[in-house]
């Protein structure tokens, strides 16, 4: 456990000031207004604009007992005023008109009224005070009402959910795995070994096979394989991990499954980002694909459409080609793939060309991994069409376990320096 002890050091102390963060990452809509109306739902959010409301509210019972007083002064010098002049034209009803027509009155009672409106309720001027600090601290940025989680709010939202992943692994006692072999996991070495039971057949080194069965069957007219004649190439091992992050985003995504995919790949960016050689490169897909930089997952949104799987993953696979080491591929969805260039065309249509695509994947030496976030028919039978043609791994899981599932697989493939 080594690395997860290593990686649960370092700002972990500040787990408690990033709930504020992971609220605001959580949220449906980044405008003032957006985060007013989910308020309630904020816990800490709500507990800190509220101590600024309660402040404004006594500085409006402040301002109140001022105005009265104010007003009260005016009336009494108007009054006066009016008394020490020549009474012959000014009776009772006539100072009352000359005292309410005051403008310095008239302003006071305006800015009462005003006050008067003021309602009790949290305002957006309580949640940006709240939000002051945050933004002070490069955690948060404010532009015509739109609050943005900035590089250095996402790292520090990470290092807390990553902490937490960790805390949870480690209690089931997960914790990496290491092999003897080191250097690239996707690479082939020169020399070769005898099959064993288990290995895979785009292994077999088919130059080496066919001498064994030669020398077995000198000068006979034609030749025989055998189990003994087989040799594979043996991989070469290396730390270096390149993985994609591929988000769906559509509209069945909204809600806790966004959320769960957008903090699966922040602590996916602090767990890579603590180790030098890997490299981490985040997408969305719908109808459309998109790359993101990685520490911007924290203000994705679900964009709706359909779910063109197809061109994601072909996007996906043309950028990961090029990479060198172990190349790993994280497909998070909750729906079976149903639209392709845009046109919606219907799962079977559809399925062909994702498991045509998947195949690729395997040609290219990139590991497919499909997360599904739900279970119905459409999804396991696309699943078993994955498990019967080896084109890809599946895991079923929960939102809440999604952060759990990414990472454990992670800590599994990554081999010592």
């Amino acid at each position: 456990m080594e690395l997860c002890t290593r990686c649960m050091t370092g700002e972990m102390g500040e787990i408690e000031k990033s709930e504020i963060l992971a609220e605001i990452a959580h949220s449906e809509g980044r405008l003032i207004q957006d985060l007013l109306r989910e308020v309630e739902q904020m816990d800490s959010l709500r507990t800190r604009a509220n101590e600024y409301r309660k402040e404004r509210l006594k500085e409006r019972k402040r301002n109140l007992a001022q105005y009265e007083a104010q007003l009260k002064q005016l009336e009494q010098a108007v009054v006066r005023e009016l008394r020490g002049k020549p009474s012959d034209a000014k009776d009772t009803d006539e100072i009352s008109e000359l005292v309410k027509s005051d403008e310095r009155r008239q302003q006071i009672e305006q800015e009462m009224r005003r006050l008067g409106y003021d309602l009790d309720s949290l305002r957006s001027e309580d949640l940006e005070r709240a939000l002051e600090p945050y933004i002070q601290q490069g955690y948060l940025k404010m532009e015509k009402g739109q609050v943005t989680i900035t590089p250095r709010g996402a790292r520090k939202l990470a290092n807390d959910i990553l902490g937490r992943i960790l805390s949870s692994l480690m209690k089931k006692e997960i914790g990496p795995h290491t092999v003897e072999e080191k250097g690239y996991g996707s690479q082939l070495s020169s020399s070769s070994r005898r099959y064993e039971l288990g290995d895979q057949y785009d292994k077999i080194d088919f130059e080496k096979t066919l001498l064994n069965a030669l020398e077995r069957n000198p000068g006979e007219g034609k030749m025989s394989l055998k189990e003994e004649d087989f040799q594979v190439h043996e991989e070469i091992h290396e730390t270096r991990i390149c993985a994609a992050l591929v988000i769906d985003n559509s509209g069945s995504m909204r809600g806790g499954k966004v959320n769960a995919a957008r903090d699966a790949g922040l602590a996916l960016s602090e767990l890579m980002r603590r180790e030098p050689k890997a490299k981490l490169r985040v997408y969305l897909f719908s109808d459309r694909v998109r790359e993101i930089p990685h520490y911007d997952v924290s203000n994705t949104g679900c964009s709706g459409g359909n779910t063109d799987m197809r061109s994601a993953m072909q996007v996906v696979r043309k950028a990961m080609i090029t990479e060198k080491g172990n190349k790993q591929v994280y497909l998070v969805t909750d729906t079976e793939p149903n639209t392709e260039r845009g046109a919606y065309i219907g799962f079977n249509e559809a399925v062909g060309g994702v498991l045509e695509e998947a195949l690729r994947y395997r040609q290219d030496g990139i590991t497919l991994n499909v997360i599904m976030l739900d279970q119905n028919t459409l999804l396991k039978e696309f699943a078993s069409m994955l498990a019967k043609r080896n084109l890809g791994r599946v895991f079923f899981t929960s939102p809440d376990a999604l952060g759990e599932v990414v990472v454990e697989d992670h800590l599994a493939k990554r081999r010592p320096a």
